[in-house]
């Protein structure tokens, strides 16, 4: 049998969020794929809803939500580190934690909420 074809999604905001339930729905009974989504946080930033959090409406909290709320038990495996290089031609993303190989790459990490 061949070797798992390898996602890996960089970064959980909402194009990782987006990417992740769109490929973990396509790849749902896909035994031959593995995705795994790559965060420093365990939650997924409302960017949205950060305005009610500046206006003191509301607790920094109620405006994240954990990525085990977002893709439960569906076939997406999340990992909490910090990537600090991809070598693309390797195929092969290096965390603080551990390095990560990978046949497919979706680099999302970008904005940081202040």
């Amino acid at each position: 049998m061949a070797e798992a074809k390898k996602i890996v999604i960089l970064g959980g905001g909402y194009g990782g969020v987006w990417a992740g339930k769109i490929l973990e729905k396509r790849f749902r009974k896909d035994s031959g794929v593995e995705i795994t989504l790559i965060d420093r946080k365990p939650f997924h930033t409302l960017m949205t809803e950060l305005h009610e959090v500046a206006g003191w409406r509301t607790e920094p909290e109620s405006v994240q939500v954990h990525f085990k709320k977002i893709f439960g038990a569906k076939k997406i495996d999340v990992v909490l580190d910090e990537v600090v290089s991809v070598d693309f031609k390797g195929k092969k993303a290096v965390g603080k934690a551990r390095s990560y190989d990978f046949d497919y790459i979706i680099v999302g990490a970008g904005a940081e909420p202040e």
